[in-house]
C-alpha cells in the first residue's frame, strides 16, 4: 500500500462522518480485504484476522470520532492527529507483516528449491536402481539359460556315454565270445 493510498483514506476519513461513511467503508474494506491467493497458509489466516481486528478498531475510532467531534474545527485537528497516529501504526504493522510474509515466502521458496533438488536426486537414484535391476534380471536370465544348456549337454553326454558303453560292451562281449570260440577250437 502506498503513502498516497493512506493519505486518500485519511482525507476521506476527515470529512463529515454521516455523509461519507459508506465511501470510507468501501475504501477501508478494499484496503483490508483478504488476499486472493490460492495457497492456504496459516500465516495468511492469522494476518487476515489481525487486519479484521484492525478494521473493527478503526470502525470504533471512526464512530467515537464522529460522535465526539461532529463538526468543530478543534475536533477536526484532534481527529486528524489521532487518524494520522492510527494510520502510522497501521502502516508500521502492515510493514512488519509484509516483512514477516516475505521472510516466510522466501523460506518456503528456499525449501521448495531444496525439495526439488531432493526430488531430482531421487529420480536419478531411481533411474540407477532401474538400470541395476534390469542388469540383474538379464544376468539371472543368462544364468538360467546357461544352467539349462549345461543340463542339456550333460543329458546328451550321458546318452552318448551310455551308447558308447552299450556299443563297447557289445564289442567286448563279442570279443569274449570270439576268444572263447578261439580257445575252444
Amino acid at each position: 500500500m502506498s503513502l498516497k493510498d493512506i493519505n486518500n483514506i485519511a482525507e476521506v476519513s476527515w470529512k463529515n462522518c454521516p455523509d461519507d461513511t459508506m465511501l470510507e467503508e468501501n475504501l477501508v474494506s478494499r484496503l483490508f480485504s483478504r488476499p486472493k491467493c490460492t495457497e492456504d497458509f496459516a500465516e495468511t489466516n492469522e494476518g487476515t484476522s489481525n487486519i479484521s481486528g484492525l478494521r473493527d478498531s478503526l470502525d470504533q475510532v471512526q464512530m467515537s470520532n464522529c460522535s465526539e467531534y461532529p463538526h468543530s474545527s478543534n475536533g477536526s485537528s484532534t481527529s486528524q492527529s489521532s487518524w494520522q497516529d492510527h494510520f502510522v501504526s497501521l502502516k508500521q504493522q502492515m510493514a512488519r507483516q509484509k516483512a514477516e510474509y516475505e521472510t516466510k515466502i522466501s523460506s518456503l521458496e528456499q525449501r521448495n528449491k531444496e525439495l526439488q533438488l531432493e526430488i531430482k536426486d531421487l529420480h536419478l537414484k531411481l533411474g540407477q536402481q532401474r538400470k541395476w535391476h534390469c542388469l540383474v534380471e538379464i544376468k539371472m536370465r543368462n544364468t538360467e539359460r546357461a544352467h539349462k544348456d549345461a543340463e542339456r549337454r550333460n543329458e546328451a553326454l550321458q546318452r552318448e556315454m551310455e551308447e558308447f558303453f552299450d556299443t563297447f560292451g557289445e564289442l567286448t562281449h563279442e570279443g569274449k565270445i570270439t576268444e572263447q570260440i578261439g580257445q575252444s577250437l
